[in-house]
């Protein structure tokens, strides 16, 4: 094994550019291999959601495309470029899942604004029956007071039966007297 002994200022400079260069290359590799795996995680995450597929196609496949690149890229020894690649299919990836987010967000907005409209035609339909009551309580209470108001005249209850006709009753309050009508014809 041979060790290369830099001499002066200029082989150290040399030696540091080469150590930033390896460490760059190593920086990107990891986050490449970082961007990918969350890449492949959120698609994952988004395939598992088959109701909001039209919603999402579009970045998915966008996202695969770019992973498909960067895989390329790599194998062809281009470890910089398919750092970026990976990079941007995890962009792809992470705005499906805003879009993810967002439809589910609008759908349960959805749900939530027809429970509204719903309760909203109770309560109408509630206020309804009580203004209904409030006018029916308020003409039994009007005809309580007329008839303290004409002398407080005695009443009497009269029950009439299928068949039969009804007393009629005579200025003074009394029954009047029933009149029968015979069929002249009758036995």
């Amino acid at each position: 094994m041979k060790w290369i002994v830099l001499r002066g200022r200029g082989g150290a400079l040399s030696l540091g550019a080469a150590l930033a260069c390896l460490l760059t290359v190593g920086v990107v590799a990891l986050a490449g291999q970082g961007d990918r795996a969350a890449a492949q995680a959120a698609l994952a995450e988004l395939s598992r959601e088959s109701e909001y597929h039209g919603v999402v196609a579009d970045s998915v496949d966008r996202a695969q495309d770019a992973l498909g690149r960067g895989a390329r890229m790599r194998a062809a020894g281009d470890e910089a470029h398919a750092g970026e690649a990976d990079a941007l299919a995890r962009q792809w990836a992470e705005t499906g899942l805003e879009l993810l987010r967002a439809a589910k967000a609008e759908t349960r907005a959805n749900e939530l604004r027809k429970k509204a409209l719903e309760t909203q035609a109770e309560v109408a339909k509630t206020r309804e029956i009580v203004e209904d009551v409030i006018a029916r309580t308020g003409r039994l209470r009007a005809q309580i007071e007329a008839g303290r108001q004409d002398g407080g005249a005695p009443r009497s209850a009269v029950e009439v039966h299928d068949g039969e006709r009804a007393p009629a009753t005579r200025l003074g309050g009394g029954p009047a007297s029933l009149v029968t009508q015979t069929d002249a014809g009758a036995p």
